[in-house]
C-alpha cells in the first residue's frame, strides 16, 4: 500500500509540474503585443493611417509601440523627392514608410528598404492569400524580394449617381450601365446622348482626365522596355479620345481633386466618376454624405487599378522588430483587415477576406444602394496586370499628362505634345533612348 500510494503521489506531483510549466509559457495575444515598446516614426502620402484607425486599431493590441506619423503631400513628386533623401542621407529618416504605385518602383529598387522576403520576417508566406499584382508590385526588380506590401488591392470602375440613370438612362442597375460602356466608343456615344437628353445640363464626367488610368490599364507596353521610350498604342488613342470627350461637352471641364470637382459628388450635375475602390470612402463618401445610397459601381471600358499605399521598412532602422509588427498589422491581421474592409469598403488585400465579403451582406455598400461592390472587385482582379510598372511611370506619367493637357486647351497640336513629352523625357533621363 505504502509504495502504491508513493506511486499515485508520485505521478500527481509530476502532473503539477507539468500544469505550472505550462501555465508560465503560455501568454495572450495582448501580453506579447505589451512587450513591445518605443516610438515608430512613419511617413506616409496620406493620412490614411490615421483617418482611417489603423493607428488606432494597431495600438488597442500594441498599447505601449507609439506611432509618429507624418504627412508630406504628394505635389507632382514633393514627397518621392524628401523620402528619397531622408532614407539616402539617413537624416531623420523614419523607421516605416508608404509608396504609391506612381513610384513604389522607384523604391523598392533602391537598396534603403527591407528584404521582408527573409528572416525572420519571411513575408512569402504571408503573401501567399494577397493579390498577386499587389505582392509583384512590391518586389525588387534583381532580387525578386519583396520590399513592400499593402493592405489594399486597387481595381477601379465608375461610380455613378443612380437617380440620373434612371432618369436619363432608364436604368440604375449597375450590370446595365456597364454594358452601356464596354468600348471607349460606346463611352463617348453615352456622354453625347446624356448631353442631348439633358440639354447639357448634365455631364457624363467631371474630367477628360479621369479616364487616363482606364487607357493605362489598356496598355500592353510599359513605357520603357529595353531602355527605349514607348508610347503605347492605347495611350496614342486616348489622345484622340480625350480631345474628343472635350468638343463634344462630355465632361464638365473640372479639374480632377479641386474643391469644384469635390463639391459634384455632392451636386447633380455629374453623372459618374471615374475612381478605384479607395475613392469611394475616400472621395465620395467624404465629399458627398448626403447623397448616401444613391450611387452604384459600373465597369469601365477598360478594366484599371490606380493607385493603392504600400509600406516598407527602412533597411537602417533601429526599430526593425517593432516596425514588422506594424507592417504586418496592418497587412495580414485577419481580424483588423475584416473590420477595415466592412467599415470602409476599401478592397482589401486579403483574397480570403475578400471572397467572404464578396459573398455576404456584410459586403454590400450602403453608400452604393446596397450593391455587393466586394464581388465587382474580385471579378475584375484577375485582369489586373501589375507587370507594366517601371520606375519611369511617376514622372512619364506626371509629363504626359501635362503635355496632354495642352492639346486639349487647343495650346499644341498633338504631333508637337507628343514631341515635347519625349524632349521632356529625355530632359530628366539623358540616357533614355526616346526616340520614335
Amino acid at each position: 500500500m505504502e509504495k502504491k500510494y508513493l506511486k499515485w503521489l508520485s505521478m500527481l506531483l509530476m502532473l503539477t509540474l507539468v500544469l505550472v510549466g505550462c501555465g508560465k509559457s503560455t501568454k495572450t495575444s495582448s501580453d506579447t503585443s505589451s512587450e513591445y515598446k518605443g516610438t515608430l516614426t512613419v511617413w506616409s502620402f496620406t493620412d490614411e493611417l490615421k483617418s482611417s484607425k489603423f493607428i488606432e486599431e494597431f495600438n488597442k493590441v500594441y498599447p505601449n509601440l507609439k506611432i509618429d506619423l507624418t504627412v508630406i503631400k504628394m505635389d507632382k513628386d514633393d514627397y518621392s523627392t524628401k523620402l528619397a533623401s531622408a532614407l539616402s542621407s539617413g537624416i531623420e529618416a523614419p523607421d516605416v514608410y508608404t509608396t504609391e504605385v506612381s513610384f513604389l518602383k522607384k523604391f523598392v529598387n533602391l537598396p534603403y528598404s527591407e528584404d521582408l522576403s527573409k528572416a525572420p520576417y519571411n513575408a512569402e508566406e504571408l503573401s501567399k492569400n494577397m493579390a498577386k499584382y499587389a505582392v509583384d508590385l512590391g518586389r525588387n526588380t534583381d532580387d525578386k524580394g519583396i520590399r513592400a506590401l499593402s493592405w489594399q488591392a486597387t481595381p477601379g470602375g465608375i461610380f455613378y449617381k443612380r437617380s440620373l440613370a434612371k432618369e436619363y438612362f432608364g436604368t440604375d442597375d449597375p450590370e446595365a450601365i456597364s454594358k452601356m460602356m464596354t468600348s471607349m466608343d460606346d463611352f463617348i456615344k453615352m456622354g453625347k446622348d446624356l448631353k442631348t437628353k439633358s440639354t447639357g445640363k448634365i455631364s457624363l464626367l467631371a474630367s477628360y482626365g479621369e479616364m487616363y488610368n482606364v487607357a493605362l490599364g489598356n496598355r500592353k507596353s510599359p513605357w520603357v522596355v529595353n531602355n527605349k521610350l514607348i508610347i503605347d498604342e492605347q495611350l496614342i488613342a486616348f489622345v484622340d479620345q480625350a480631345k474628343t470627350i472635350r468638343t463634344e461637352g462630355i465632361d464638365a471641364k473640372i479639374i480632377p481633386w479641386s474643391a469644384t470637382w469635390e463639391a459634384a459628388q455632392a451636386g447633380n450635375n455629374v453623372f459618374g466618376f471615374v475612381l478605384p475602390t479607395w475613392g469611394l470612402n475616400f472621395s465620395i463618401e467624404a465629399n458627398a454624405p448626403k447623397t448616401k445610397g444613391d450611387w452604384a459601381l459600373a465597369k469601365a471600358p477598360t478594366n484599371y487599378y490606380w493607385g493603392g499605399t504600400w509600406v516598407s521598412m527602412y533597411n537602417k532602422s533601429k526599430q526593425k522588430d517593432n516596425a514588422w509588427q506594424f507592417i504586418k498589422f496592418i497587412t495580414s491581421n485577419k481580424d483588423f483587415i475584416m473590420k477595415h474592409g466592412k467599415d470602409t469598403g476599401d478592397f482589401v488585400n486579403n483574397l480570403e477576406v475578400s471572397k467572404q465579403l464578396s459573398s455576404a451582406d456584410s459586403g454590400k455598400n450602403e453608400f452604393c444602394g446596397g450593391q455587393n461592390i466586394y464581388k465587382v472587385y474580385l471579378d475584375m482582379l484577375p485582369t489586373i496586370n501589375g507587370s507594366l510598372v517601371t520606375i519611369y511611370d511617376e514622372v512619364a506619367n506626371n509629363k504626359f499628362k501635362d503635355n496632354l493637357d495642352l492639346y486639349i486647351n487647343s495650346k499644341k497640336t498633338k504631333d508637337e505634345v507628343l514631341k515635347q513629352f519625349r524632349a521632356d523625357m529625355k530632359t530628366v533621363y539623358p540616357d533614355l533612348d526616346t526616340t520614335p
